[in-house]
């Protein structure tokens, strides 16, 4: 019995592959404006739009909600603190855990990067679109991608 051979995929129409190259492009074009506007590096925004989403949080917290190591999520605690850009406070229950808050100056770069952010991936690249909708479509795909096994 003869086996057909598996069809090629074609990376201009593979939609998985045009997700990866969309994310960096989008994770570089990002990196450029935080940089630009703020000085700061991919980590240490990740860390200040994790905080900035929902004060309060742990660096245990930011970690679960950022695609980093609790160690580069721990240094770019560390250095957002030293340059003033956010604070941490030790909880009342638990002496050990600190919630991040950002400061006046950690609130201003955000703006400063979410405004940018904000205009040109959503205004003019969704040219439009409903940016809820194209979100809740992306978040379906990862759940989906996150419970499919490769062994299924």
């Amino acid at each position: 019995m003869e086996k057909s051979s598996p069809s090629p995929i074609s990376l201009d129409n593979f939609w998985a592959y045009q997700v990866v190259v969309l994310a960096d492009k989008v994770s570089r074009y990002t990196l450029e404006v935080v940089r630009t506007e703020a000085d700061l590096n991919q980590s240490q925004w990740r860390v200040l739009a994790a905080v900035a989403d929902r004060p309060g949080r742990s660096a245990a917290e930011v970690t679960a909600v950022t695609p980093m190591d609790k160690t580069i999520v721990s240094r770019a605690v560390a250095s957002l603190i030293k340059n003033g850009l956010i604070e941490r406070t030790s909880s009342q229950a638990d002496k050990r855990i600190g919630a991040l808050h950002m400061t006046k100056l950690g609130a201003q770069r955000y703006a400063l990067i979410s405004v940018k952010l904000a205009d040109t991936l959503n205004t003019k690249v969704l040219n439009g679109a409903s940016s809820a909708e194209f979100t809740d479509a992306v978040k379906h795909f990862s759940a989906y991608m996150t419970d499919l096994s490769p062994n299924a």
